[in-house]
């Protein structure tokens, strides 16, 4: 499973792929966001999240993986 702070590659609308970081894990999904999100959060300010089902969450992204890559939500 996830836990928060992995980097999950998800599959947005229309099938577009993106690279976000977990916030929190929930039974059937995952609430993420974007890296720049994920630091506010950390240092206690807002950031938007948004959840995915685990069915459109592919899978831990790899950590050499180049997000420039990937669609940012």
């Amino acid at each position: 499973m996830y836990s928060k702070g992995d980097l999950v590659v998800v599959r947005g609308f229309g099938g577009r792929e993106a690279i976000l970081r977990v916030w929190e894990v929930r039974p059937k999904g995952c609430m993420v966001c974007t890296e720049e999100g994920f630091q506010a959060r950390l240092r206690g300010g807002e950031a938007p999240m948004v959840g995915f089902p685990l069915c459109d969450i592919i899978g831990l992204a790899d950590k050499g993986e180049q997000l420039e890559g990937y669609s940012k939500v």
